[in-house]
C-alpha cells in the first residue's frame, strides 16, 4: 500500500509539472511581460494559492523553464568537449549536440526567442551564463591539451555560442531541420577561423579607398 507522504510527494510533482506545462503554454503565446500568474493558473486545473506552493514569482517560471534545458544540454556539450581528441570533434560534436536539441524541441526555443529579453535578463544571474563559462573552461582545457591554438578563451566562447544561439533561432522555424547540416556549416565555418590563429602570420585589413576620378 503506497504510503501518504509518497503519495503526497506524487502529488507535488504533478502539481509542479502541471504549472510549468501551463506557462510554458502562455509564455508562448502571449509573451513574458504580458501574462500574470493568475493566466498560468487559469490554464490548470488548480486552485490560486497553490502556485505559491511552488514558484514565488513569475520569474521562477521562466527560469524553472529555461534552467532545467540549459543545466541538461550544459553537461552533455561538456562531457562531449571533454572527449574530443581534435579541434574538429570539439568543434562539430558541440554543435551537433545543441542543434539536434534545437530540432526535437523547437517549442521550448520558441519560446526563448518569444521571450527573448526576459530569457537574456538572466544571464547575469547564472541561468544561460552557466553554459557560457562553461564553454570557455572547456576552450582553456581544449589549448591545455594541445587541440586548440592559443587564443583568447573568453572570445571565442563569446562568437561559438553566438553563432550557435542565432543559428538556433533559425534551425527551429525551419519546416525540415537538419542539424546535422547547421553543425557541418559552423564548423567549417569556425575551423577555418580558429586555425588562423595557429599561424604566427598577422593579417592586417586596410581599407579600400577609392581614386577620386
Amino acid at each position: 500500500m503506497r504510503s501518504k507522504t509518497g503519495k503526497r510527494d506524487q502529488n507535488k510533482r504533478a502539481n509542479r509539472a502541471a504549472i510549468l506545462d501551463a506557462a510554458r503554454a502562455v509564455f508562448l503565446e502571449q509573451g513574458y511581460e504580458a501574462v500574470t500568474i493568475r493566466d498560468v493558473i487559469r490554464h490548470t486545473e488548480l486552485a490560486s494559492g497553490t502556485f505559491y506552493n511552488y514558484f514565488k514569482t513569475k520569474e521562477d517560471l521562466l527560469r524553472a523553464l529555461v534552467e532545467a534545458h540549459v543545466q541538461d544540454l550544459t553537461a552533455e556539450l561538456q562531457r562531449v568537449r571533454g572527449a574530443a581528441r581534435s579541434l574538429d570533434e570539439f568543434v562539430h560534436g558541440a554543435y551537433l549536440a545543441a542543434f539536434t536539441r534545437v530540432a526535437q524541441d523547437p517549442v521550448l526555443y520558441h519560446l526563448m526567442m518569444r521571450n527573448e529579453a526576459a530569457v537574456r535578463s538572466l544571464y547575469a544571474e547564472g541561468v544561460m551564463g552557466v553554459s557560457t563559462h562553461a564553454l570557455r573552461d572547456d576552450i582553456e582545457d581544449a589549448i591545455r591539451r594541445g587541440i586548440m591554438p592559443p587564443l583568447d578563451a573568453s572570445y571565442l566562447a563569446a562568437a561559438l555560442f553566438g553563432a550557435g544561439y542565432e543559428m538556433g533561432r533559425i534551425l527551429s522555424a525551419m519546416p525540415k531541420k537538419d542539424p546535422a547540416a547547421a553543425a557541418a556549416f559552423a564548423t567549417r565555418l569556425f575551423l577555418g577561423g580558429v586555425h588562423a590563429f595557429a599561424s604566427d602570420k598577422v593579417t592586417t585589413l586596410k581599407p579600400r579607398v577609392r581614386a577620386a576620378v
